[in-house]
C-alpha cells in the first residue's frame, strides 16, 4: 500500500529515485546534514506545539527568512541560488497531489465503521452497508454510491470513538426512553438534555421529531433559543416550541404590490336591478312591503 502510494507520487510529479542501502544514511550525507541544520536552528529547544497549523506557518516563515543567508561555498544567498535553479525545474502539474488512501468498510449494527482502532459513527440505518472511506492524515470522507455521506476530523486516539448525535435522532424516535443512556447524550444542546430527561416517552418522541426538523433545516444553532423562548412564555409543549422556532427561523413573507405596465381599463358597471323583479312576477316600488 505504501509502495503504491509512493509510485503514484513519483508519477504525478515526474521524478526518478535512487535508493540507498538499508541503514546506510551516510550514503546520503548531504541530505542528513540539511535535516540536522533545520533541527538545530529551528527546533531547539524542543517546541511545545498547541496548534499544528499555526506552528507550520511559523516554521515556513523561519525557512523563508533563512533563505537570505549566504551559501557557504557559492558566495550568493540561498534565495538567489534557488531562483537560478528554478529555471531548470519541470513545471508543476495543474492539480496538486492529494495524499490519501481508500478503504472499503462495512457499517456495523450500531452504525459505526472502524478505521485503525477508532470507531466513526454514521447512522444505524446504514447497518450492513459497504461504504468507501477516503482517509487523509487529518480528515476522513465517507462515500456511498459515489455520494459523500459524512466527513470527520481524523482521530488518533487508541480505541477512540467519533459520533454525531444528529445521525441518531431517527433511530431514537423508535426508542425515546433510551436517550438519556446513550453515549452521545452529552453532545446534544444543553437545554434539550434537561428537557428530554424530564419528559415522558410520548413527549420525548415529539421533541426528537422537532429536533430532526430543526437539524434538517440546518438551524441546529437555534435549538436552545427556541426552547428558551417557549419557556419564557410559560410553555413547554412541543407545538409551542415548534411555533417559537418558526418565529425565529422563518422570515415572514410580505409580497410587493403588483405593478402594472399600464393603467387597467375601467369598466362601466351599472347593473339593471329591475331584472330581479321578474322572479316575483311583479315590480317592486320603493317603500312598499311584500
Amino acid at each position: 500500500m505504501l509502495c503504491d502510494g509512493f509510485i503514484r507520487f513519483k508519477l504525478h510529479y515526474r521524478f526518478g529515485t535512487v535508493f540507498c542501502n538499508p541503514a546506510k544514511g551516510n550514503e546520503k550525507g548531504n541530505v542528513e546534514n540539511k535535516v540536522g541544520y533545520v533541527r538545530r536552528n529551528m527546533l531547539v529547544p524542543v517546541p511545545v506545539i498547541a496548534d499544528f497549523n499555526g506552528f507550520n506557518k511559523e516554521l515556513l516563515k523561519s525557512c523563508d527568512e533563512n533563505h537570505a543567508r549566504d551559501h557557504y561555498r557559492h558566495g550568493k544567498t540561498i534565495n538567489e541560488l534557488w531562483e537560478e535553479e528554478k529555471q531548470h525545474l519541470l513545471k508543476l502539474p495543474e492539480y496538486e497531489y492529494s495524499v490519501f488512501r481508500y478503504e472499503s468498510l462495512t457499517v456495523n449494527k450500531n452504525g459505526f465503521i472502524l478505521i485503525d482502532t477508532v470507531r466513526y459513527g454514521l447512522s444505524p440505518e446504514m447497518a450492513g452497508t459497504i461504504v468507501q472511506a477516503k482517509i487523509y492524515f487529518d480528515t476522513i470522507e465517507v462515500y456511498h454510491d459515489r455520494c459523500l455521506l459524512k466527513g470527520f476530523e481524523r482521530s488518533y486516539e487508541k480505541n477512540g470513538e467519533v459520533s454525531d448525535w444528529r445521525e441518531y435522532l431517527g433511530a431514537l424516535t423508535k426508542k425515546p426512553g433510551a436517550i438519556p443512556h446513550t453515549r452521545f447524550f452529552d453532545q446534544m444542546p444543553k437545554l434539550w438534555q434537561q428537557y428530554l430527561a424530564e419528559s415522558d416517552n410520548r413527549q420525548r418522541k415529539s421533541a426528537l421529531l422537532l429536533l430532526m426538523e430543526i437539524v434538517e433545516d440546518g438551524n441546529e444553532n437555534l435549538c436552545d433559543e427556541a426552547l428558551e423562548l417557549a419557556r419564557d412564555n410559560g410553555r413547554t409543549d412541543t407545538d409551542s416550541i415548534r411555533q417559537c422556532y418558526y418565529m425565529i427561523a422563518k422570515t415572514e413573507y410580505h409580497p410587493s404590490p403588483l405593478m402594472f405596465s399600464s393603467e387597467p381599463p375601467l369598466a362601466d358597471y351599472t347593473p339593471d336591478m329591475a331584472v330581479y323583479d321578474r322572479l316575483f312576477g311583479t315590480h317592486w316600488k320603493e317603500g312598499e312591503g311584500q
